[in-house]
């Protein structure tokens, strides 16, 4: 009487177009929703996870700026001391990539961070610190650069900074987050 029809079967999921890339751009672009959101306990496991994953994939640049990030988060939290752990896990991948002189842009803001919170016994150590790291140079205000870049990333959202991208020509930077390319105008 009634026939029964043959079940289909479906074909196996494929991965999504772009794989795990498209994934950690997705996490990123979250995390840094969460942060302008001011949710920045939301946001901090997810930077840290994705600082650990630049690090495993050999980006250490990446990497540092993720931990900065984190560190940042962790600082709104009220946690200086995490804070300032992160901040030093940053600086040996910065220097570990041949990038201390990225430092002398950053130290600046992070000192500022810490005191702008009202952290100044660790902003002193960190500057004397860090001082000491770069050979007692100080720490000059990071110079201006080529263009003027858009203050958030097109692809991540994440923060630009003339700092810390990668200059790729005069007109034209690298995301320190996910590593598209950024037009100055």
């Amino acid at each position: 009487m009634f026939r029964r029809r043959p079940l289909r079967r479906r074909p196996p999921r494929r991965p999504p177009p772009g794989g795990p890339r498209r994934a950690t751009l997705q996490m990123l672009r979250r995390a840094n929703r969460l942060m302008e959101a001011g949710q920045y306990a939301q946001a901090y496991p997810l930077l840290k996870r994705l600082a650990e994953g630049a690090a495993r994939h050999g980006m250490p640049v990446r990497a540092a700026n993720l931990t900065l990030r984190a560190a940042r988060a962790r600082l709104e939290m009220g946690s200086a001391a995490d804070a300032v752990d992160l901040v030093r896990q940053a600086i040996q991948w910065l220097i570990a990539a041949g990038q201390a002189e990225r430092l002398r842009g950053l130290l600046p803001r992070m000192v500022k961070e810490l005191e702008r919170h009202g952290y100044t016994n660790e902003a002193v150590a960190l500057r004397a610190e860090m001082s000491a790291l770069l050979g007692g140079t100080g720490m000059p205000a990071p110079e201006a650069r080529r263009g003027t870049l858009p203050t958030q990333c097109p692809s991540c959202s994440g923060p630009v900074h003339a700092g810390q991208v990668t200059w790729i020509d005069d007109q034209s930077a690298e995301c320190a987050y996910c590593g598209s390319t950024i037009r100055a105008a």
